[in-house]
């Protein structure tokens, strides 16, 4: 008996040390390093703060690239930065939909193991009638998107559709939507379909600003804004025209509504306005800041939810003027939509304090909303 036991001790300890040697825990994440940097160490981050170092190794090299891999437990941590050589990365999304990461001479894209890297993104042009002009609508399918599939794609809506899939969209590239859908699909087996509206900045602050009382920053330019207008576009002709032409769900906990800064505050608005049709906002660095609190709040106490309270994912940095300029009305938010009983459970709050306001750092924060649309 006594020999038996000893047996299985032994046993115990040698798996105990083959895993700690051997074997790495919690999600894996790839980084793919065009720079080719030979140490490489990274870093996890909870959205308190708090750092703990992650699990790294070296897993292939070529001639293009080296790749690591870096673990974590996605539970506790919800972000992460990699050292290259001495130089840190800007906090990238970690998360069980993100497979990994990609450092090449066009910026960091989300990354999707075995895919190939599409130079140019393929996606659908609509155009339709826009208050007697023309505005285009760019609808981008999964890679494995099937027409005829039984279960509906999830959708997002999305305001500065021209900002959305090319690299070369901006100075700081592209969202990079279609990479982070793409390694979503790689790691859950389930896409979804962007439908990018497009906001030319001629006519982009008017569009993107619902006007719902007296304007307190800047009225000279966001002064009767015809947010409703573009609200009602999308609804009474964008959503039918992809509902009936693509094969989308329609349930509101299926459907997202996303934008950055003045798309932020009108996807906020088109949330709130239409909860019956979209169970999940995204308003990244939101330009809540052209109200004072009280007329949000009396906005707000204006309508009825019946109980279709959407989600709010809000978002902001602080490290550059803009984004320290709009982050004191993002952080009140949660208070004004306590205002009028607004679910907490619905509300989720994610701060960078080296965020700054362009289309690179909502690259690496739009994998988090994703987490938080399809959770």
């Amino acid at each position: 008996m006594r020999k038996i036991i000893c047996i299985v001790l032994t046993l115990i300890i040698c798996a105990a040390m083959f895993t700690a040697c051997g074997e790495k825990t919690g999600h894996k994440v790839l980084f793919r390093d065009d720079s080719k940097s030979e140490e490489v160490t990274a870093t996890l981050i909870d959205n308190r703060n708090k750092k703990a170092p992650a699990e790294i190794e070296q897993i292939s090299k070529d001639g293009e690239s080296i790749t690591y891999a870096a673990y974590g437990d996605t539970k506790k941590y919800s972000k992460i930065v990699f050292n290259c050589d001495g130089d840190n990365t800007d906090e990238l999304a970690f998360n069980d939909l993100v497979n990994g990461w990609h450092k090449s001479a066009n910026g960091i894209y989300p990354y999707t193991e075995g895919k190939k890297e599409l130079d140019v993104i393929d996606y659908a042009v609509k155009t339709f009638d826009y208050d007697g002009n023309e505005k285009e609508v760019y609808i981008c399918t999964p890679d494995g998107y099937d027409k005829n599939a039984k279960k509906k794609y999830p959708v997002i809506y999305m305001t500065d559709g021209g900002n959305l899939f090319e690299r070369n969209a901006t100075t700081y590239g592209s969202w990079g939507v279609y990479e982070s859908v793409k390694s979503m699909e790689k790691n859950t087996g389930a896409g979804a379909v962007i439908v990018g509206i497009d906001n030319p900045s001629a006519t982009r602050d008017s569009e993107l600003t619902p006007d719902i009382g007296d304007v307190v920053a800047e009225p000279e330019i966001y002064e009767n804004g015809k947010g409703k207008e573009f609200s009602d576009f999308l609804v009474n002709k964008v959503v039918p025209y992809v509902e009936e032409n693509y094969n989308v769900a329609t349930d509101p906990e299926d459907v997202a509504i996303c934008g950055s800064s003045s798309g932020g505050i009108e996807s906020f608005y088109i949330g709130m306005e239409h909860p019956e049709k979209f169970g999940t906002i995204g308003a990244l660095s939101p330009a809540f800041v052209l109200y004072d609190d009280n007329t949000w709040v009396k906005y707000l106490k204006s309508k009825k939810f019946d109980g279709n309270y959407p989600k709010v994912y809000l978002y902001c940095g602080e490290a550059n003027d803009l984004e320290s300029q709009l982050l004191p009305s993002t952080k009140s938010m949660p208070a004004n939509l306590a205002n009028i009983s607004y679910p907490k459970d619905k509300i989720c709050e994610i701060y960078c304090n080296k965020g700054m306001h362009n289309e690179r750092y909502w690259r690496y924060i739009f994998p988090d909303f994703l987490k938080f649309f399809r959770k």
